[in-house]
Parts: structure tokens; C-alpha cells; sequence
């Protein structure tokens, strides 16, 4: 099946978009970041932000969880609109537990820290 060039142009568009989106929301975060250090102490910025990583843990566990609930809906929907033929629909829903449990596996090593706190007890050091 041979993607038009309306197609890619309306899928560069849409990648661009999304780009543009999260450079936008990077900078935010900075500038509200950079305004609470210019308010106030770095130290108490870092409590505020120690006190808010729970919480975004659960969103990013939260987020994880919906994606594995919605991959079948989102693969039919990208079937039905073109985007993909049958082999790679049933590519992808095979893929499904593969990529959550990758996510799971990023968010166990950055997210919560499982490098540091490994290196932290083989060190006798205190998280």
C-alpha cells in the first residue's frame, strides 16, 4: 500500500505539531521551575519537587497501565483509518506486552531509581 504524498505531509505536520508541543511544555516546566528558584531557595524547590514525585509516579504507572488497556483499541482504530495493513496490525498487537513491560522496565530504572538504590545498598550507602 503506497502512502500518498497528502498522507506523509499530513503525518510530517502532525509530528511536527507534537514536537512543537513538547518543546513548549519543556521550556514551561523551566520557566515555572526557574521562577520558584528565582522566589525562593533552591532547597525548598527541591522539597517541593520531592514531595511531588510520588504523585507523578502514579501518573506515569497510571499511563503505562492505560496504554496496555487501550493498544488493541488503537491498533483497530489505526487498521480502520489506513495507516496499517493487517500484517502489521497483528505485528503490533503481539507487540503489545513486549513494550509495556519495557516501559515498566525504564520507569523501575530512571523513574524510581532502581540503579541508584542497587549501587546505594552494594555500597552501604544511605538513599
Amino acid at each position: 500500500m503506497a502512502v500518498s504524498s497528502k498522507t506523509a505531509a499530513m503525518r510530517r505536520r502532525g509530528l511536527l505539531g507534537l514536537t512543537l508541543l513538547a518543546v513548549v511544555l519543556t521550556i514551561a516546566v523551566g520557566v515555572v521551575l526557574w521562577q520558584a528558584v528565582e522566589l525562593s531557595s533552591v532547597s525548598t524547590v527541591s522539597a517541593q519537587i520531592d514531595q511531588f514525585k510520588p504523585f507523578a509516579s502514579g501518573v506515569r504507572l497510571a499511563l503505562i497501565g492505560l496504554l496496555a488497556a487501550l493498544w488493541p483499541r488503537l491498533v483497530r482504530l489505526a487498521h480502520r483509518s489506513g495507516r496499517v495493513d493487517d500484517s502489521q496490525r497483528d505485528s503490533l498487537l503481539a507487540q503489545r506486552w513486549r513494550v509495556v513491560g519495557w516501559l515498566l522496565v525504564i520507569e523501575l530504572m530512571l523513574g524510581q531509581n532502581l540503579f541508584g538504590r542497587i549501587f546505594a545498598t552494594t555500597t552501604g550507602s544511605i538513599v
